[in-house]
């Protein structure tokens, strides 16, 4: 618990110096995005229209990476970018099987079924099963109480 606390407040400190850069962030996201969907360069309704966008939840994920303790430089950057590329993934993955349905008058409830599966999934449960996922030993260590860095958990 006594590392927990400085976590938390490391957690919070760190979202809120990133609130001014949302906005930009977010444009950088959907520009990126919309471009790998279409190919050419994106206006600003192409990137309103894109029925998924995943960058405040990239947010989630970075703010996390960035606020834990212990972690070596260079896994925060492997974390990073694997992050960006996997939400820009899953972005285009649904945005790929959504856009032919969204033409429909009547998308199908099976088409609704998965695509609201896939957003639970893709979009709210990734950031935290990626932190996860590079940060599990770093975690275990708030809940021993043990004071663990990268560069330890390797000897």
């Amino acid at each position: 618990m006594k590392k927990l606390l400085p976590f938390l407040a490391r957690l919070l400190v760190i979202s809120l110096l990133f609130v001014p850069l949302l906005p930009m962030f977010h444009q950088s996201y959907k520009f990126v995005l919309a471009f790998m969907t279409t190919a050419i360069m994106p206006t600003k309704e192409m990137m309103a229209s894109l029925p998924y966008d995943g960058s405040n939840n990239l947010y989630t994920f970075l703010v996390l990476i960035l606020a834990i303790p212990g972690m070596e430089i260079k896994k925060r950057i492997i974390g990073i970018v694997t992050g960006i590329v996997l939400f820009l993934f899953t972005d285009f993955f649904m945005t790929a099987v959504w856009l032919p349905y969204l033409k429909t008058p009547r998308p199908s409830l099976a088409n609704m079924a998965v695509s609201y599966g896939w957003l639970v999934v893709a979009h709210y449960l990734l950031p935290f099963l990626l932190w996860l996922a590079f940060a599990f030993r770093l975690i275990e260590g708030f809940y021993k109480g043990e004071s663990v860095s990268d560069s330890q958990l390797k000897q």
